[in-house]
């Protein structure tokens, strides 16, 4: 990406107005300066470990995503009734015992194996998207049902392993985009897909446009990945799926203050009325006892009683949204910003019910990158905790 910039720069100096600005001290000094910060944003190169641990949790998570149905839907119950009956239901009927490693791991229903539910609409009276162009109930077919299995567990497979991305990946992402497109064209919009139908598309159009290039041996994985400019394909395909899921909530942070002609950061202690909202919505939709609560004391807590507090806490939340494009910077920054983001996350699901599961795994995923961060301890711990040396073994002679 850097060198892209690089040869679009040098396009734009070539108007005499840009050539001027360019010559001035003060440019030039500017430009020393900002260029090593820039290229810290072309991300850094990753190990196979990283890559692989990369596509195999992906996979997982497209796994649960998929409308694929019993016996897919529930097979991680049906495996530990098998084993230790009535024990994995227990935890599950038991919000305490799901939420145990809350925060900052997700509630383990959320880290079962399962797939999603099977779609059941029969029209798309409301279309949405790419509805208006297809009619997506095929999605609710039987038929069609009995054979998604079929097409999207394959694919997940050879995505996991690497090989012949340029065929599964277009046609989990149509599936991915497809049957939640169906899903919003029935007059309500649900979008905790969104992030990673989002990853699947940028995914898509790298793998592609690297066959485009004539590199098509390495996207469908019969060759090693060669380097291009200091990064491989592998590094790439890592990157836009970062960018996609920063981009998100960098969107969803400005769009705050820009909608409201910046009066959100002043009436946000009137979130109260819209938590009120949800914990109706929620308790009569599933009658859920734990959110059959005192809901008004909520709102007057949050409007009347401390409503400055309030504005800070959720102001700070969006910053953080805003400026969550610092994670593409480091390593570290990934780490720090992506683990406040699952923070963020769960304190929206506490406070306000309004839970993205999918989001905080590729926060996970892409941002936290836990497996890296395990092999630089270990690494780091190697280099200063002394070696007990073995007996017989002789030091090297200083030379």
């Amino acid at each position: 990406m850097f060198e892209k910039l690089n040869s679009l720069l040098a396009t734009v100096r070539q108007n005499p107005l840009v050539a001027r600005i360019v010559e001035l001290p003060f440019w030039s000094r500017a430009s020393k300066r900002l260029r090593p910060i820039a290229k810290q944003f072309d991300g850094p190169r990753h190990f196979r470990f990283e890559i692989v641990f990369m596509r195999v949790l992906l996979a997982v998570v497209v796994f649960q995503s998929m409308p694929l149905g019993a016996p897919f839907s529930n097979g991680s119950q049906r495996l530990a009734n098998q084993l230790a009956p009535g024990k994995l239901d227990a935890i599950l009927a038991d919000p305490a015992k799901d939420n145990a490693l809350r925060p900052p791991l997700l509630p383990i229903s959320q880290m079962l194996p399962n797939s999603g539910a099977s779609m059941t609409y029969q029209n798309q009276d409301k279309a949405n998207g790419l509805a208006h162009l297809i009619d997506l109930t095929f999605f609710s077919d039987p038929k069609f049902q009995k054979a998604l299995p079929w097409i999207v567990i394959p694919c997940l497979l050879l995505y996991a392993a690497g090989i012949g991305l340029p065929v599964v990946l277009p046609i989990l992402t149509f599936v991915s985009i497809g049957s939640r497109t169906l899903y919003n064209s029935q007059g309500y919009i649900h979008h905790g897909y969104q992030m990673l139908s989002l990853v699947l598309v940028a995914q898509t159009v790298v793998v592609l446009w690297h066959c485009f290039r004539g590199s098509w041996r390495e996207a469908f994985g019969i060759t090693k990945a060669e380097l291009v400019h200091g990064r491989t394909f592998w590094d790439r395909m890592i990157r836009y799926s970062q960018w996609m899921v920063v981009g998100c909530y960098v969107i969803a942070g400005v769009i705050k203050p820009v909608r409201s002609d910046g009066e959100w950061f002043q009436h946000s202690h009137y979130i109260g009325i819209q938590v009120v909202k949800t914990h109706r919505q929620n308790y009569y939709s599933r009658l859920e006892e734990k959110w059959d609560i005192p809901e008004p004391e909520v709102a007057k807590v949050m409007m009347k009683d401390h409503p400055d507090l309030t504005r800070i806490f959720l102001s700070c939340g969006v910053m953080l949204e805003i400026f969550a494009f610092l994670a593409l910077y480091s390593r570290f920054l990934s780490l720090v910003i992506g683990f406040s983001l699952v923070i963020f996350h769960y304190f929206n699901d506490l406070m306000m019910g309004l839970y993205f599961y999918d989001n905080e795994k590729l926060d996970w995923i892409f941002l936290i990158n836990l497996p890296f961060w395990i092999w630089w301890l270990w690494k780091w711990l190697r280099r200063t905790v002394p070696q007990e040396q073995e007996v017989g073994e002789v030091e090297p002679a200083a030379v």
